[in-house]
């Protein structure tokens, strides 16, 4: 037997080659995690023993993977798709989880047994799911909205059901046997007053404990205390009698109405990727391939009859809720898989008595067969969509369409011009603050990013949005809305801290003008080379400065001054070969207006 770091090198490399030869055919990463797994899985013995490392690589990415679920849980998005959410989503879980445990019953299933898995059935995976709409950036499509409404739900429900499960392990005993209500008592009444306590403790106790690493101003200290704080939510969850993954979404979803949200993200983010694979190379190693080739007739059939099935019901579901028939039937498609809380409520309804290991094993191997299937599932599903968008369709009740018709989108693209133009402004400090005032005056929108708690807080107060966070980070710039700003202005005083700005936002949008301040004149090269548009040389205003301060002191008049300064900046202009370009005109434009022309202005 190998020790866990030989096992982990050959997991980690395997799967980042295989996540890369599938990048050519644009199919999900998750795809490549769990064909890692299925590969890796015959030769487990060799590397993990008796599989106890396995399952502990699977319950930290279980821990992780819900606290980042529950990190970027917004109840605002329940709100906006409430009735797609709860109708459709509910009637998807009741109709789907009956008929998948009518269908095990009728194989020899026990009845509690059938319902866990018509359960296990019903969940589909989100992570795969809205991974796989990322990677082919339909994020945004009516399809994936109408998606999320519905994964939103599943994930609610499942989590209802991993709580409860420890406590219907009293009823599964023998037929006839007498219930003992005693320890049933005892874990629901434990369950009502901790999970609670569990929650608002978490509430207040976690967004003070981030407060003040984030006003000691270490970044090292706020990383640690991210992971530790997901991990000890999810410890006080197991002691409380509820299960590890529960814990980790109170906690996540706690903080995800903090300001500390998208920090957490952003110093996560590495982490959230790690622990995605290791759970899904994990779910793909307990699919036994040896398993899956003596019973691959049973389970071709079942992944057929699943896919049908779940595709069916889960389009009358949504097809009730006045979802145009392409959408439901193209979101019918994308949820036809078994999603990862399956492999969740598996394993605590394996450790509760409910699943045999035969079953257990039957419906993992039908789970990760039917991941397998999901990327070209959700390619087949814009077929549908395409066909049925040809055909003459009422308008949705809820969750509007990203690709409309022409009428639509043309109104879609009055509003988009209608609307003000908006700047991200990083760091607040003398410039910072000068700079936003002169945004506010000229009718752009304004959104401040800065590591002062204090100025955040304060900024809000004022009625300008402000964000806590490292602007360095992917995350914390999208939070700020850099894909549809129309300036990045940055004013940290340090090349390091601004350079990786310049760069991350400039792969985040093209097409945005990024202007920045610089030191010294030889930053230049570096700044233009990660994407600046404009550059504004301190080291020319000093030198400006300076010579304003010698000619007063030799008894310059004021317009020799200003003539004198203005040839210093066209030398320093000349020299350097660039020309800094400047965001705002010397008139105010109109509220809302596009650019008018002119407005940028080349200064010397």
């Amino acid at each position: 037997m190998h020790g866990p770091l030989v096992a982990l090198t050959i997991l980690t490399l395997g799967a980042a080659l295989i996540v890369w030869a599938l990048q050519r055919w644009r199919l999900s990463p998750v795809l490549g995690y769990l064909t890692m797994g299925v590969l890796v899985g015959p030769f487990q013995a060799s590397f993990f023993g008796e599989g106890k490392h396995v399952h502990e690589f699977a319950d930290i990415g279980v821990i992780l993977l819900m606290f980042f679920i529950g990190l970027e849980f917004h109840l605002g998005e329940l709100r906006a798709m409430l009735k797609i959410c709860l109708g459709g989503g509910s009637m998807q879980v009741a109709l789907a989880a009956l008929a998948g445990g009518l269908c095990a019953w009728a194989f020899g299933v026990p009845p509690m047994a059938a319902g866990i898995v018509g359960l296990m059935i019903a969940f589909s995976s989100t992570a795969l799911v809205m991974r796989s709409f990322e990677d082919r950036r339909e994020g945004d499509r009516h399809l994936a909205r109408t998606a999320v409404a519905v994964l939103l739900f599943q994930d609610l429900a499942a989590i209802l059901v991993v709580a409860v499960l420890p406590v219907l392990k009293s009823f599964n005993g023998p037929a006839g046997s007498t219930v003992d209500w005693r320890p049933i008592v005892t874990q629901v009444g434990l369950l009502v007053v901790a999970l609670p306590v569990l929650f608002f403790g978490a509430r207040y106790v976690l967004p003070k404990l981030f407060e003040r690493t984030a006003l000691a101003r270490q970044p090292e200290a706020f990383s640690l205390l991210s992971l530790g704080a997901c991990m000890l939510v999810a410890l006080a969850a197991q002691m409380a009698g509820a299960s590890t993954a529960l814990g980790a979404f109170l906690g996540g979803l706690v903080l995800s109405h903090t300001p500390f949200a998208s920090q957490i993200l952003a110093d996560l983010s590495t982490l959230r990727n790690l622990s995605m694979a290791f759970f899904f190379v994990t779910v793909g190693m307990l699919a036994d391939v040896s398993y899956v080739a003596a019973n691959a007739l049973p389970l071709a059939g079942a992944l057929a009859g699943l896919v049908l099935l779940k595709t069916l019901l889960t389009a009358a579901a949504t097809a009730v809720w006045r979802v145009p028939l392409g959408v439901s039937l193209g979101v019918a498609l994308a949820l036809a898989q078994i999603g990862e809380f399956s492999f969740v409520l598996g394993r605590e309804a394996q450790l509760a008595g409910f699943l045999s290991d035969a079953s257990l094993r039957f419906v993992l191997a039908l789970a990760v067969l039917s991941m397998l299937a999901t990327p070209f599932l959700i390619g087949l599903s814009d077929r549908l969509v395409a066909w049925a968008g040809r055909r003459p369709q009422a308008a949705p009740a809820s969750v509007p369409d990203a690709k409309a018709p022409a009428a639509e989108g043309e109104a879609a693209a009055e509003a988009e011009a209608a609307r003000p133009l908006r700047a991200v402004v990083v760091g607040y400090g003398p410039v910072g603050r000068t700079l936003t005032r002169i945004l506010t005056d000229f009718g752009i929108q304004p959104v401040v990013i800065d590591l002062n708690l204090e100025t955040v807080r304060k900024l809000n107060g004022m009625g300008i949005r402000a964000l806590f966070g490292d602007s360095g980070r992917r995350e914390i710039l999208e939070a700020a809305g850099i894909k549809d700003a129309a300036y990045l202005l940055i004013t940290l005083p340090d090349l390091a801290g601004r350079m990786p700005v310049v760069a991350t936002a400039r792969l985040m949008n093209p097409s945005l003008k990024i202007l920045t301040r610089a030191r010294y004149l030889a930053e230049r090269s570096m700044l233009e080379d990660a994407g600046a548009s404009g550059v504004s040389y301190e080291e020319a205003e000093v030198a400006v400065g300076l010579a304003e301060m010698l000619l007063r002191e030799v008894g310059g008049n004021a317009e020799d001054i200003q003539k004198e300064a203005r040839r210093i900046r066209a030398e320093i202009a000349l020299r350097t070969g660039f020309t800094m370009m400047l965001p705002a005109p010397v008139r105010p434009k109109p509220l809302g207006g596009p650019p008018a022309p002119g407005n940028e202005t080349a200064t010397p």
